[in-house]
């Protein structure tokens, strides 16, 4: 169990970390000073201390940034070790749904969270205790419960978007949804109730970017992310997004990135 946990400390936290990066853990890093920002599924956050920022399996992460008065810590985790808690399924929600993880919290959690951290640190470093990794789990289970507990209490902000704002926000997530299978703007457009034309117009006024540009984007963003920070082939990548060969994923990802995902890998290693 112990080798399904790591603990970050301020200096390591972006260590070994290339962009952009499919996350494949659960990672959550506490912010107990200065600033993190970091663009996530192209949305982009920032949090002061006190804060939390839980990145979860899956999301593709563009950047972190920390500033010079950055200090704060991290914990990795598996995410059997997080399934090994047995939390109940409606705290699990609260926890792990993606847009809802990045929030301010009161210097008494980052007390508590801190407090975890340092008890997980010691056990950690006591190889002869024969309990450390139940104790170890129980701190977890524990300190998921008041995470949860807290998150109950925020409250939720009122929508303040119009209606194209609206429409805007349920393509981003329809595209997030199936980008993978589906890059015809015509897919979107018909889930949408709207012509593809007004679509793409809607979206250009809204974000300066037209439909087909956010499809291409998560295409291509996914394909750099495996391409960055994963072993996989270019076959293996191309059958992961459903083109119909290497070649044609290849000619794709190059009109869009302006080279080969050869060549960007290459690139990669040359960095």
């Amino acid at each position: 169990m112990l080798q399904d946990i790591e603990l970050l400390e301020s200096g390591s936290i972006l260590k070994g970390l290339r962009f952009p990066h499919r996350i494949k853990k659960v990672i959550q890093i506490v912010i107990t000073a200065g600033q993190l920002s970091c663009l996530v599924d192209f949305r982009m956050w920032s949090l002061k201390a006190p804060a939390v920022a839980l990145f979860l399996p899956g999301q593709v992460v563009e950047s972190i940034d920390l500033d010079e008065d950055f200090a704060g810590f991290g914990m990795v985790m598996n995410p059997e070790f997080t399934d090994s808690l047995n939390l109940p399924v409606s705290l699990q929600e609260r926890l792990f749904i993606k847009d809802t993880q990045f929030y301010s919290v009161s210097e008494e959690v980052i007390d508590a969270l801190s407090s975890v951290y340092r008890q997980v640190s010691s056990l950690m470093n006591q190889p002869d205790n024969p309990y450390r990794e139940e104790i170890i789990r129980h701190l977890f289970s524990a300190h998921y419960y008041g995470l949860g507990y807290y998150m109950h209490g925020l409250q939720s902000q009122p929508s303040a978007m119009t209606a194209q704002q609206e429409k805007c926000e349920k393509f981003m997530t329809l595209v997030a949804d199936n980008f993978k299978t589906q890059r015809d703007i015509g897919f979107y457009a018909d889930r949408l109730c709207v012509t593809s034309k007004y679509l793409s117009t809607m979206l250009k006024q809204e974000t300066g970017m037209t439909a087909l540009d956010w499809i291409e984007r998560h295409v291509v963003l996914y394909a750099k992310s495996c391409l960055s920070s994963t072993s996989m082939t270019i076959q293996e990548i191309s059958d992961e997004l459903d083109f119909p060969s290497q070649s044609v994923f290849g000619k794709y990802f190059k009109r869009v990135e302006g080279m080969s995902p050869k060549a960007y890998r290459q690139s990669l290693s040359k960095d």
